[in-house]
């Protein structure tokens, strides 16, 4: 019955609309004031690129979304392993998206991104090193902290040039010369501390590999590169310096991937790493190196920041979680007991007044009803219901967190094993 709800209440199904927790109110930004011809608040637009860099073997290196502010400029950058599972048909082993970008190109590629974070993105790029220094080199010196030296492994011929002669077995004046191979070589681009960064090295940091080295070791030193563009952008720069025109803020979005950061490093920029964990064992049979993403971690963030790219299934009840509480934990505790019950939150607001008491739901009273007989006080603690007077589009209910949900998790209560019937 719930699920039928999710499209069947005042459009409360949210079909594709469109940090790092945000500590502004997306719906009191320029873009969250509008209104439908029934009088519900529209969410603002936070439209999303990708950005793959790629080397010259055509290898990708590294995978960030940027996702644009409603103002238009600024925003948040989001890394996440290029080795993340893309998702799998049948029997088809176990594979990486940026194993789809060798074998079947970049939009394939995208799609597989897309399914893995469930947003749509409005651009996409793979790009050489030069293009993206070109982006990166209009700002100031970027402050880095490396926690290990950033190494990388080229190939390269041995000098002097050695060949190897071989004999054949079936004949003793039978030889064959082999050319020149190219050795493995490791270089310190940069070592372990604080330093400062030109957009050219900052650049180069996306592509530097090291043979036989794991991409989770890796990616501290991506996030410590992100962090030190946020921090050179500070509260954003100029246009003129950023290169954008300003009169196309809010107007025209950037159809191509330079044009979109560019838009994104007018303005203070969040970061956020997804989370990885390597996949092992039977989840893991060739062997590689290929990690699973925390799919709440990834609706939290981008139910924060991103709620307008979000893809949501029509099967699911859409939710705007209000939560007082500065604490990520708790965000993501919230999004994983509603998503048990198959209610998916589609949109995340930080508030920075003081908690209540209890949690409240606003919504309509055939939704509340369906909520109660699906249990969801015995997931997330004591509820009580309102009239919700001032809805959002596409979303079929307010749920503003209370101190009893914190009280609650701290009793640990674990979910059950089986999931609770959602029609009835």
């Amino acid at each position: 019955m719930l699920a039928a709800l999710a499209c069947g209440i005042a459009s409360a199904c949210l079909l594709p609309i469109g940090g790092v927790i945000a500590a502004r109110s997306l719906l009191h930004s320029s873009g969250g004031t509008r209104v439908d011809d029934s009088g519900a608040l529209l969410i603002p637009a936070t439209p999303a690129a990708l950005l793959a860099t790629v080397n010259e073997v055509n290898q990708v290196t590294s995978l960030t979304a940027f996702v644009l502010d409603p103002s238009g400029v600024g925003g948040t950058i989001i890394s996440l392993p290029v080795g993340t599972r893309a998702e799998s048909i049948g029997q088809q082993a176990p594979h990486r998206l940026a194993d789809t970008f060798t074998q079947a190109g970049v939009e394939a590629m995208l799609l597989e991104a897309e399914g893995a974070l469930d947003v749509t993105f409005s651009v996409v790029g793979a790009v050489g090193r030069n293009d993206l220094a070109g982006v990166l080199n209009v700002l100031p010196q970027i402050p880095v902290t490396f926690e290990t030296p950033v190494v990388n492994t080229a190939m390269e011929m041995p000098d002097p040039a050695t060949t190897t002669t071989i004999k054949s077995r079936s004949s003793r004046s039978t030889e064959t010369t082999l050319p020149p191979q190219p050795v493995a070589v490791d270089s310190e681009f940069f070592p372990a501390g604080e330093q400062t960064l030109t957009g050219d090295q900052a650049a180069l940091v996306l592509y530097t590999q090291r043979v036989g080295e794991p991409e989770l070791d890796r990616l501290a030193h991506i996030k410590a590169m992100w962090n030190g563009v946020a921090t050179a952008v500070g509260t954003g720069l100029a246009p003129e310096v950023a290169q954008f025109d300003p009169a196309l803020v809010g107007t025209e979005l950037p159809n191509e991937i330079g044009a979109f950061i560019r838009r994104v490093l007018g303005g203070p920029i969040q970061v956020w790493q997804l989370s990885a964990q390597p996949l092992v064992g039977a989840d893991n049979p060739l062997g590689i190196d290929i990690y699973a993403l925390d799919r709440f971690e990834v609706l939290m963030i981008m139910a924060s920041v991103a709620p307008s790219s979000l893809s949501i299934s029509n099967d699911t009840l859409a939710v705007q979680v209000d939560n007082p509480f500065n604490d990520a934990n708790v965000t993501h505790a919230i999004v994983e007991r509603l998503s048990y019950l198959n209610v998916t939150v589609a949109l995340i607001r930080n508030l920075t007044i003081s908690p209540q008491q209890k949690t409240v739901i606003k919504t309509t009273t055939l939704i509340a009803d369906e909520l109660k007989k699906i249990g969801l006080d015995g997931v997330v603690g004591p509820i009580s219901y309102g009239k919700w007077k001032d809805p959002v589009q596409g979303i079929g209910a307010q749920v503003i967190l209370g101190q009893d949900f914190v009280d609650f998790l701290a009793s640990a209560p674990a979910l059950p094993p089986t999931t609770v019937a959602t029609d009835g």
